[in-house]
């Protein structure tokens, strides 16, 4: 597995969902396959079949983005490009509070995007799984415990909704992405292309081993 020694806002793993082998810590191990089990049940009912339970511990690859606004404006070129115009000046910030309307069109679905499984995706959390369908799949948990927040003060605990995109899908975007961007004369070292190298290494691990991408 590649190793990595920079400071990261944003971490990529290929690798089995299942972190743990049962020689390693077999109630760990239980826990999760049952938790994976219920994940396979729930995209199943979304038309996605995908085997999350086998090679249990096995991780790949790793890498990192810099930071989380290379990704916020990797997604705006691509919106840009989509829409016929040139990258332009990207906003260069620690935090974006407002997001750019034509990527908040994109995220309410009132707005169709050939570039989905990048845009449409958690910026940190998620998941991609090594199979082809056409929109990412956001699932929401109620109250369970793998997800539970232990040093929260609510009486309540909050639902989370996780997504899941396709490496598949996602690898095919980058591809017309990069050619996108070649053309619009982006530099090969400007941050949002260093931002897409790591997403297509990560894309390309995950199809050629069959193993997801965990984001967090």
């Amino acid at each position: 597995m590649a190793e990595r020694n920079d400071m990261t806002e944003i971490d990529l793993l290929v690798g089995s969902m299942c972190t743990t082998s049962p020689k390693e810590d077999r109630e760990t191990y239980e826990e999760e396959q049952s938790w994976l089990s219920d994940i396979q049940e729930l995209l199943l009912e979304e038309g996605i079949e995908v085997d999350l339970l086998s090679r249990p511990g096995v991780e790949i690859w790793e890498g990192g983005i810099a930071r989380f606004n290379d990704l916020y404006s990797l997604r705006l070129a691509a919106a840009r490009l989509e829409e016929g115009h040139g990258v332009g000046e990207l906003p260069d910030v620690d935090d974006v509070e407002t997001p750019d309307p034509v990527l908040v069109a994109i995220f309410e679905g009132t707005k169709p995007t050939r570039f989905a499984h990048l845009i449409n995706h958690q910026g940190e959390g998620g998941y991609y799984l090594p199979v082809d369908f056409p929109e990412p799949i956001w699932i929401e948990f109620g109250d369970d415990e793998e997800f539970d927040d232990e040093e929260s003060s609510d009486d309540e605990p909050e639902d989370m909704v996780v997504s899941f995109g396709s490496s598949v899908g996602l690898q095919r975007e980058l591809l017309e992405l990069e050619s996108l961007l070649q053309r619009d004369g982006v530099p090969a070292e400007h941050r949002i292309v260093r931002c897409l190298r790591v997403l297509r290494n990560a894309a390309d691990q995950s199809v050629a081993n069959e193993l997801p991408i965990t984001v967090w």
